[in-house]
């Protein structure tokens, strides 16, 4: 567990989301937050001016709030049952199907909740806002199901959270899926009721396709950066040989004709990787040229990694902003609702991504087929481990990855006459999930290929670096395992875990 994370009135960053989700890291609401939420609810409170009280201490449901029940404005009630009218708002949204989320995503969707909620622009109670961070400060983590969000507010995966506040659905804690009571008990916790306008502060939100989203940011970053190491460990096997893949394109001066950081970081990477040159400028007849495949390298991998910045710099934009809806607006103490939960600009942030992801894929490909293509000569002398169709594997991935780059913003199907057209922002990132699982495993297959290519041993001109994760993939060939588990050893020795 890592130092507290702090959800206040400043940035919240993709890493902080990671250290909540994955590492566990303590949630802190710090004074102005909680000042901001305070003054929120506060308008709420004003709007909802009792008129009645019913036999079960009913009050008048107050403003009249768009979407409070299902899609249709609700109207001012002298005498309702304020929890259940609340409680209806979260179960006419429980309709998520699918696989449940694994606890770090799930994870990762309350606290993009609750990281909007600091804006004070929800209407939530301060006590909620409080209570939700316990249940990731103390382990509780609602079981949320993987599919139903149309990208104009993750409804049903929210629905779910506020499930577990209200004390039912399920949890999971310390690994054992129970009963939402049972979990709540075991860490000293009561359920709430949830007050007017909080089903709604719930449910309305990206926080699905925020979270979540975030998560596969930070690991999709971390492969764009293990691409340039598949790229110099295919580029040194290729000189090995015979078959190109010479320094000179990912020198500097090079590199500083490109306005992409993405790129010049990129080229920066394989070169101190590669540490000396790999062949000499005028090898290979002549001086001719390496295909594209290794000379456009860090403008490949580069632009991949431009647009996971890109991405990264929208969630946490919109991490840093009020978007509700309706939105409290503290300066006029005025509901005011619009489109701020349409999510086309995520969503085309992720249809970028695959596309990104194929494309990069498809040349490291490439650069394997280069070393590996027909009849790889290392296999002929004998220190050839590998399967030797491992490449076609990778094609098959590469294949897959070309049709999951189909763009979903332009495919979406119109929810309700109200609701079209809706952004499928969350299908468009659970399909930029799986991408990402293959395209791992794709620059696994390469480095297995290069690796093996490579032979054992070191070479005194290799950098640090390329010796580490040569060693790593030579241990992992050298058990002589096969399919998947070759990939995931491979995976392990390179220091990015597959799930």
């Amino acid at each position: 567990m890592g130092a507290p994370v702090v959800f206040g009135t400043g940035p919240i960053s993709v890493d902080d989301l990671v250290a909540v989700s994955r590492d566990d890291a303590i949630v802190v609401l710090d004074t102005p937050a909680l000042d901001r939420i305070g003054a929120g609810r506060a308008i709420i409170d004003r709007q909802t001016t009792p008129v009645g009280v019913g036999a079960q201490g009913s009050r008048p449901h107050g403003p009249r709030i768009p979407g409070a029940a299902g899609g249709r404005a609700a109207p001012r009630t002298a005498t309702l049952d304020v929890s259940a009218v609340e409680e209806r708002v979260v179960h006419d949204r429980r309709g998520g199907i699918g696989l449940p989320l694994s606890v770090d995503r799930a994870r990762a969707v309350v606290a993009a909740r609750l990281a909007g909620w600091t804006r004070g622009a929800s209407g939530i109670r301060l006590e909620t806002a409080v209570f939700v961070a316990e249940l990731l400060n103390r382990g509780v983590t609602p079981v949320i199901p993987s599919i139903g969000s149309l990208g104009d507010g993750d409804e049903t995966h929210l629905a779910s959270v506020a499930t577990l506040v209200i004390g039912q659905g399920e949890a999971v804690l310390a690994g054992e899926r129970l009963p939402a009571q049972v979990a709540l008990s075991r860490v000293g916790l009561a359920p709430l009721d949830l007050a007017v306008h909080e089903g709604l502060a719930f449910v309305h939100h990206n926080a699905y396709s925020l979270g979540v989203g975030a998560l596969a940011l930070h690991r999709l970053g971390a492969l764009s950066r293990l691409a340039d190491t598949t790229s110099a460990l295919s580029s040194r096997a290729a000189a090995r040989s015979g078959r190109g893949g010479r320094g000179p394109a990912f020198d500097a001066t090079v590199l500083a004709g490109t306005p992409s950081a993405g790129t010049r970081a990129s080229g920066e990477r394989i070169s101190e990787l590669l540490a000396t040159p790999v062949g000499p400028e005028g090898a290979r007849g002549g001086g001719e040229r390496d295909g594209l495949r290794l000379r456009a390298t860090p403008q490949i991998n580069g632009a991949l990694a431009d647009e996971v910045t890109a991405a990264v710099l929208l969630i946490e934009a919109t991490l840093g902003t009020a978007s509700e809806d309706p939105l409290v607006d503290q300066a006029s103490g005025v509901l005011r609702t619009g489109g701020l939960l349409h999510g086309a600009r995520l969503a085309r942030a992720f249809d970028g991504l695959r596309a990104a992801i194929a494309h990069t894929a498809a040349a490291a490909e490439r650069r394997l087929r280069r070393i590996d293509g027909g009849g790889a000569d290392h296999r002929g002398t004998g220190h050839g481990l590998a399967p030797g169709r491992l490449g076609q594997s990778a094609a098959d991935l590469v294949a897959e990855l070309r049709v999951l780059a189909t763009p979903v913003v332009t495919a979406g199907v119109p929810d309700e006459a109200s609701d079209d057209p809706a952004s499928f922002a969350g299908t468009s990132l659970r399909l930029l999930e799986r991408s990402t699982a293959l395209f791992a495993d794709v620059l696994a297959v390469e480095a297995i290929v290069a690796a093996d290519a490579l032979g054992p041993g070191e070479h005194d001109e290799w950098a640090v670096g390329f010796s580490v994760a040569h060693a790593g993939l030579r241990s992992a060939i050298e058990q002589e395992l096969h399919g998947q588990q070759l990939v995931t050893a491979a995976l392990a020795a390179l220091g990015v875990d597959r799930s």
